[in-house]
């Protein structure tokens, strides 16, 4: 039951990858004048996230591991059961930081920043990976 938790998320952080990727086009300026397309990226890497947020979670929850305190501890958690590594655990506390900073500040986010994230989106694609080669092992 628990894989089937996982691999539906999977599948919907797959499309916001895409839909994301397919936005990647854009200039900054485009970006910045269209409130239609500042909308659909910022909420599709807040869902992405979510499902990356959400897929840890499970897991750790369904492995019993010790309860992470808030989002950003599940990178660690993930890091010290040997699921992702090291480095990118780090990058996942970033990505997790910039979900953050869209759902609790979003009247202040740097619109030049969420643009550059659109260069990041395969970081996301990158936990995807890791999540895959651990389903395969269970």
């Amino acid at each position: 039951m628990y894989k089937d938790i996982i691999i539906k998320r999977l599948e919907r952080l797959e499309e916001s990858i895409r839909r994301l990727k397919s936005k990647m086009n854009i200039s900054l300026e485009e970006f910045k004048s269209s409130w239609e397309l500042q909308d659909i990226i910022l909420k599709e890497f807040e869902t992405g996230i979510e499902c990356i947020i959400d897929i840890g979670s499970h897991i750790i929850s369904e492995k019993g591991w010790r309860t992470p305190e808030k989002a950003s501890d599940i990178p660690d958690i993930l890091e010290e059961k040997g699921i992702i590594t090291f480095e990118y655990k780090d990058i996942l506390k970033k990505i997790i930081a910039f979900r953050n900073l869209i759902v609790h500040e979003y009247l202040y986010i740097d619109l030049e920043k969420a643009y550059e994230n659109l260069n990041r989106v395969d970081e996301l694609k990158k936990f995807a990976v890791f999540i895959e080669r651990f389903l395969s092992k269970e």
